[in-house]
């Protein structure tokens, strides 16, 4: 993907057509990740788009606040030429006065995204050390935008052991005159929010640390360190740091904090923006309009601090939610039934007819021959799949041609959740032969083998996805399944328990073979169980503790 951004650009624009504006004129308060992203998925569905940024450049954190070191200006500008290539607009230095509800509508802006992010860093004090307590985005601001005027002393401490916290850390070690920097960090690196890569460069880049530890004191150029150990869950799910009775001593000259940031409340009460009694502005989570009609809250402020890509997943969100809203929501043909993933369902036809014996015969041969096509065509991708290998020393051309050879293809089957859960609790099963499926190859769970880390809902590549809260459940015990919200069913002796969307069904099998039960259980999930009794009946094994 990188070689691809980095060299494909140019052929990628000359073929590029801009989208046809309508009347439709759109505001976009922010030009970092989540406001380009919203600017340009609303100029490519026609709207006309305006970017208010109070800065003099577009990028936001990204060009801003994360460090030159992990992205070049260079990238960013192509980025943003290419967002104002379709149309959109961006003025800099705007006033917050110009950017308030009532002033865009009075402008004629019929719909507003709002875009600013989580630009306040939580508060943090220390006995003794409020005068060394440096927060994380003014040191990363300044340390962007000159390096060499920035000074911390020999010593630095780094408090948390998030994004932030490794781009923080990585910055002050390269401070002039600084000759040491320890993250120190409540919980084990086991709970640690950063990904191991970027935990991996910290250590390249010479970062010491220090967990489970949490400072108590600071006097006179020594930080006091209480050791923690973990307790019960908290309400994130992860051990509660607990302090014990044994401390230690750092040297400290300066304390960076990162431990975390939220959206600064003074400016979303001057835009006129509601907000509950927490001070968070009402947001409705799923379409991400505000409590004002066709005002939209994208990125960190609807989500709280996240990473880039998820503020570029939230923006397509927030506009594909305005499209629902203008036009409706996409709706997929109904199935005909007949068994044919080519047919498009938009005909009269009758699939069973027996009114000509040889008719009917030269369909079941045409159609044994479209599956044995598909599966040979299936079995290709699988063979794509695995041609991974690379020698160390192989060339970038090398490396492009196997690239290009092992293309999945995902709009015909994507099961990312399957390859990346180290307990094999997502599985992909063949319902191609029922007819009514739009994806030839549906993904089921396997709650027996799920410990939730997380990691499918990770890499899901579908908006918000989370697949081991979302895919339809097998479950191997009914404690299981009753300590669960998913979609799912159990079956024991002969009776099969479903739930679907939090309902209770009950059903069994006929003497065909079929479920059937309480209606309210779409033949869709029926297919589903039938094609798992029938094809996957190692998964309906009971399962111990």
């Amino acid at each position: 993907k990188k070689i691809a951004s980095e060299k494909g650009y140019e052929g990628f624009k000359n073929m590029w057509v801009n989208s046809p504006q309508s009347d439709f004129k759109a505001a976009v308060i922010g030009a970092g990740p989540a406001g380009l992203s919203a600017a340009f998925f609303l100029a490519r569905s026609g709207f006309q788009t305006q970017i208010f940024e109070k800065e003099q450049t577009a990028g936001g954190v990204v060009r801003n606040v994360i460090p030159e070191f992990r992205i070049p200006v260079a990238a960013i500008e192509q980025d943003v030429e290419f967002i104002k290539s379709n149309g959109v607009e961006i003025k800099f230095g705007a006033s917050k006065e110009e950017t308030t509800v009532k002033a865009l509508k009075e402008a004629g802006y019929d719909y507003i995204f709002y875009a600013i992010g989580t630009e306040k860093d939580n508060p943090y004090t220390l006995s003794g050390g409020d005068d060394i307590i440096i927060e994380a985005l003014p040191f990363l601001r300044s340390y962007r935008l000159k390096s060499d005027g920035v000074t911390l002393g020999k010593h630095v401490i780094v408090l948390g052991a998030g994004s932030v916290a490794m781009d923080t850390a990585r910055a002050a070690k390269r401070v002039k005159g600084v000759e040491d920097v320890t993250i120190v960090y409540r919980r084990t690196i086991a709970e640690m929010p950063a990904d191991m890569e970027e935990y991996e460069y910290t250590l390249e880049d010479g970062v010491k640390y220090d967990f489970l530890a949490n400072p108590t004191e600071y006097k006179n150029g020594v930080l006091t360190v209480a050791k923690m150990e973990l307790g019960e869950p908290d309400v994130s799910g992860r051990r509660r740091p607990v302090p014990t009775k044994e401390t230690y001593t750092l040297p400290c000259d300066n304390i960076i904090t990162a431990i975390a940031s939220h959206v600064d409340e003074e400016m979303t009460n001057f835009y006129g923006l509601p907000v509950d009694e927490r001070g968070n502005v009402i947001v409705n989570k799923e379409t991400l309009e505000s409590s004002i009609e066709n005002v939209f809250l994208v990125g960190d402020m609807s989500s709280g601090p996240s990473v880039v890509v998820k503020s570029i997943a939230s923006a397509r969100l927030g506009v594909d939610s305005l499209l629902d809203k203008i036009l409706g929501p996409e709706e997929e043909p109904e199935s005909c039934g007949c068994g044919d993933p080519s047919c498009d369902h938009d005909h009269d036809h009758n699939h069973s007819s027996d009114e000509d014996d040889d008719e009917e015969f030269e369909e079941e041969d045409e159609s044994e021959e479209f599956a044995q096509e598909e599966n040979e065509y299936y079995k290709e991708l699988r063979n794509k799949k695995g041609n991974i290998t690379l020698p160390l020393d192989a060339s970038e051309k090398e490396f492009l041609k196997n690239e290009g050879q092992r293309c999945n293809e995902c709009s015909y089957i994507c099961n990312k959740c399957v390859e990346v859960c180290p307990n094999r609790a997502n599985l992909n099963i063949d319902v191609r032969n029922y007819g009514i499926f739009k994806d030839p190859f549906q993904i089921v769970h396997i709650d027996a083998y799920c410990n939730e880390c997380g990691n499918c809902a990770t890499f899901c590549p579908y908006t918000l996805g989370t697949p081991y809260k979302d895919k339809f459940t097998v479950f191997s015990r009914m404690d299981d399944f009753e300590n669960s919200t998913n979609s799912g069913f159990v079956s024991e002796d002969s009776e099969i328990t479903i739930r679907l969307d939090g309902k209770l069904f009950n059903c069994s099998f006929n003497s065909e073979g079929l479920l059937e039960g309480d209606e309210g259980v779409s033949e869709e999930v029926a297919a589903v169980i039938e094609e798992i009794y029938l094809s996957y009946s190692y998964l309906l094994g009971y399962v111990e503790d």
